[in-house]
């Protein structure tokens, strides 16, 4: 998929209701600048309930309600690895912000 404005302000919009993403502790997350936000002071134990090396919520929510694909993949490819989580998003985050 190739990067758009377009493409970036969908990944980056706030979303409402069930949309949002609801962490274990629950907190709720509607895009994903709050997502990394939270993502350094979540605890681990809520993080491992989500993303593990069977499956990552985190990136489910990422492509299926965001829309972005390249960066649901590489959370997956992280295997649960928190560090490499958290500086992918990061990444991300940085490289939408040149389409605002």
């Amino acid at each position: 998929m190739r990067l758009t404005k377009t493409t970036a302000r969908d990944i980056l919009r706030h979303v409402e209701g069930a949309e949002r993403f609801f962490n274990a502790d629950g907190n709720a997350f509607a895009s994903l600048a709050e997502f990394d936000a939270a993502l350094s002071n979540m605890p681990q134990d809520v993080f491992n309930n989500h993303c593990n090396s069977q499956r990552c919520d985190f990136a489910s929510w990422i492509e299926d309600i965001l829309h972005d694909a390249v960066l649901a993949k590489d959370i997956r490819k992280a295997n649960g690895v928190r560090a490499k989580i958290e500086a992918r998003i990061s990444e991300r985050l940085a490289q939408l912000a040149k389409y605002r």
